[in-house]
Formats: structure tokens, sequence, C-alpha cells
């Protein structure tokens, strides 16, 4: 959640600027509070009007009467992060040269921590190499860029340059402060992560399955923490976690049953630094499922499953091609029976939580864990899975030195 955070949002002159409103309204039911500046080509494309009773703040506009006499400066010394939304290829550009020719671009040269851009664009500007090395500038001056989305585009037809949906320009926020608030920057440049998500489903009959009740929330939130912090991520999803929004930039392969996840993570871990198994692996499958629906009045004396043991996909894995982490959700003894799990798998870390707190675990969006190495054990409290995200892969990066 993004309670008490203070973001600026920076409105650039892109057709995209209509779904801006959209974006602050979530921001401000997440907790935050939000103002807007507009360039003066952004006007053209959303009213100042809409956000001021959105946000109960004056908007930030070229020329026109603000609360502060140095309106640039006291946007940017409110703002906790500034989040440039459309981004045009035209601002990221003047952005990356340190040029500002507005209001709105000033606040941004007067933020003294990183701006997060969300570009949106036609594919062939976003192609460009001197887009590029502006994106590439941005990111080496310490900024965040999120990868705008493959989609329909107002040209009319498809291809890379969309802005992100808003919920996935939610979750880059929720990350990018996950990383900020770290006792020391997390960087995983150069790092390829593999990370599964969410439940398996095992088939009984052509409309019912077993499972579990893993929603991906944390799985997600591991590789968007990751995709910010600038590793290579692949996101290994299962039916729960393929309903979450995943960022453009990241990598998603679909899977539904454990056989199937057995598979894509022996694939996935060849070419990984790091792999998370944080998708909860249902332990049976049906010895044989049903090529038709059970019916009830077939069952005289109730319904008998034969059970077959899945594979053990931790356990299995190669430990010496990459750093393995493994979860354990426990209801009791959670540091020991973990103690025991990274002893048994041969995992490098386990992250342990107890599902059977209230507000915590399985669907939630918090949670409390234990990380527990060979030599160490790690009490992270309640917060964010975004946060516990950050903490996890920083402290699998102290591990792996």
């Amino acid at each position: 959640m993004l309670t008490g955070k203070q973001i600026a949002v920076v409105v650039t002159g892109g057709i995209a600027a209509y779904k801006v409103p959209g974006l602050v309204r979530r921001l401000i039911k997440a907790g935050a509070s939000v103002r807007v500046a507009l360039t003066p080509a952004a006007e053209r494309f959303v009213t100042a009007e809409t956000l001021e009773v959105l946000t109960k703040y004056p908007v930030l506009r070229e020329g026109v009467a603000y609360p502060d006499p140095v309106a640039h400066i006291a946007l940017a010394d409110w703002a906790d992060v500034s989040v440039v939304v459309p981004a045009t290829a035209n601002s990221l550009g003047k952005m990356a040269q340190g040029l500002a020719d507005n209001e709105a671009l000033s606040s941004l040269l007067a933020n003294q921590g990183p701006v997060v851009f969300v570009p949106a664009m036609n594919h062939k500007m976003w192609a460009n190499a001197a887009v590029q090395r502006n994106v590439a500038r941005l990111r080496a001056d310490g900024h965040y860029v999120l990868e705008p989305g493959y989609g329909f585009l107002a040209e009319g037809y498809e291809g890379k340059g969309r802005m992100p949906e808003i919920e996935e320009i939610h979750a880059g926020i929720e990350a990018f402060f996950a990383c900020q608030n770290l006792d020391r920057p997390l960087d995983l440049t150069g790092q390829r992560l593999v990370i599964s998500a969410g439940g398996t489903e095992e088939p009984l009959d052509p409309v019912r399955y077993l499972s579990n009740r893993s929603s991906g929330k944390m799985g997600t939130a591991l590789a968007h923490v990751a995709l910010l912090a600038g590793a290579q991520v692949t996101l290994v999803q299962t039916p729960s976690a393929q309903s979450l929004p995943a960022l453009p930039g990241i990598t998603t392969r679909q899977v539904t049953t454990a056989q199937e996840l057995y598979t894509a993570m022996h694939e996935e871990i060849q070419s990984a630094d790091i792999l998370v198994m944080a998708a909860a692996v249902s332990d049976y499958r049906a010895a044989q499922a049903s090529e038709q629906k059970i019916k009830k009045q077939d069952q005289a004396q109730g319904l008998q499953l034969d059970l077959a043991e899945n594979p053990d996909i931790l356990a299995s894995l190669p430990k010496d091609q990459a750093f393995v982490i493994g979860f354990a959700a426990e209801t009791q003894h959670v540091v020991d029976y973990a103690r025991q799990k990274l002893e048994k798998k041969g995992a490098h870390m386990i992250v342990a939580n107890d599902v059977s707190q209230a507000g915590i675990g399985f669907a939630s969006e918090d949670n409390a864990v234990q990380i527990v190495t060979p030599t160490d054990v790690l009490a992270v409290a309640k917060q964010s899975k975004y946060g516990i995200a950050a903490h996890i892969l920083a402290q699998a990066l102290k591990e792996r030195k």
C-alpha cells in the first residue's frame, strides 16, 4: 500500500494522458497524497479541473498562479517521488539532457531523488536509437524507466509503445518504494532471475481440480521489484498468478500443473543467476484424471480419489547453477520447519511465513517472514509484499557474496 506517500504526477503531451485521472484516483485510493503538474502540451489531452477535483489541490501549470510562488521547487520538495506519465519521446530527451522549458519539467530537475518515467509513444519512436540512448542515460543517472507495453496504439495498429495499464504503473510505483526503503540500493543489473508464482492446479475431471490458496501475489511482487532493480526477469505463472498485472519487460511463462512447472523451472534454471520457487505446488494429483465430469449419482459410496505424489521441484533443481530460494508456508514451528526444509531440499535460502496469522500470507497484500539461511535467521516484520520482496532479494545478494 502507498499510505502516507507523497506522489507528484507529471503529465506530458501524449494521447495516453487521458488515462491519468484513473491512475491518480487509484493512487489516492491506495493511501497516497497526489499532486499533479501539466506541461502545456498535456493540457490538450486532459483538463486541470478534472485533476484538481481528484487531488483536492491546484495543478501546476504554465503561467497559472500556484499556492507557492516558486512552484516547481515547492512541488519537488513536497514529493517523495515524481512519476512522469505518459512520458513522451520529447520529454525523455529533454530530461536526459537536463533541459526544462516549462514549470512541470523544471520540477523534475529540482527533484533530488530518482524519477519514475512511464513512456508512451508509437512503436517506431520507441525503437528509435536516439530515444533508446536517452532512456539508457536516464537509467544511468539513477532514474527508473518502465517499459511500454505491446498493444493497440492510437495509430490503429499494434506495437510496443502503449502506456502500461494503470494497475501495472501502480505495481511499478509500489516496487519503486520497496527498493528505496532498503538500507542500501538494490542493484540486480546484469542478473537473470526466474521466479514462480501462484498455486498449481491438478485436474480431477474437465471441471474440477486440486489446488491450494496461493494467490501469486508474493511471487509477482518479487518479479516487479527485481525488474525495477535492473534484473532480467522471467515469471513462471500458474493460473492464480495469471490474473495479476505483470510489468512490461517481464517475460512470462504460463503453466498449470506441477509437472508443467517442474519442466519450466528445470529449463529456466539453465540460464538463471537466482531462482525463486515462490509458487505453491500441489503435493498430489489424480493418479488418473477422468475424461468426463464425475457425476455424484455414480458415486454410491462417496467419491474415492486415487492420488499420486507430484515431483518435489525444489529438491530436484540443480543447486550449482543458480542461487535457489524456496518458500515454506507453515502454521506452527515456522523456523524449525524452515531449517529442516533448507537442509532436505538443498536450497540456499528458505523464506518462511505463518499462514495461520490473519492479515499475512495467502491472498493478502502484506506478509511477515523469516528468512532462513545455513547460518542465520532474519525476521522481516509485517509490511507490503513488495517490501518483503525487496528484503528477500537484498538478502539473496548478500548471501551470494
